[in-house]
């Protein structure tokens, strides 16, 4: 994930869907909600090393690098114009994060090999399963 990643709106997903992967010989089955994800809002960095929906190579270093830049530019931005605009920015950088989390996680799973295919339903005949 580059720099540019982080700020793609327009190419957000706005709907739930559904990627595919054969691994040996079984069909891998990734559900990619196309909200706004309250959890990634709520819980951060937490959320993504504690659930198993989001266990997929790589996706664990793309998630925390922009809440380790938003930390950064959030204690910077408190220091500089002070706690009411340090918690404005926390705010909208929170939004942000949402809004993005899954964007993030459809994009990885693209580069890990799925493919988007809205014939499989979580408990249809793919599985929810880890790589």
């Amino acid at each position: 994930m580059d720099f540019s990643d982080w700020f793609d709106f327009n190419n957000r997903v706005k709907q739930d869907m559904t990627l595919v992967k054969e691994v040996n010989g079984q069909v891998v089955t990734k559900q990619v909600k196309g909200s706004f994800n309250w959890m990634a809002w709520i819980f951060n960095w937490l959320y993504v090393l504690l659930t198993q929906q989001y266990k997929t190579r790589g996706f664990v270093k793309k998630a925390l690098v922009p809440m380790v830049a938003i930390y950064i530019a959030g204690a910077a931005v408190m220091m500089i114009f002070g706690q009411l605009i340090g918690g404005i920015f926390g705010l909208v950088s929170g939004i942000w994060y949402g809004m993005m989390f899954d964007t993030w996680f459809k994009n990885q799973l693209i580069a890990n090999g799925y493919h988007v295919d809205n014939r499989f339903q979580a408990g249809n005949n793919g599985q929810q399963d880890f790589e």
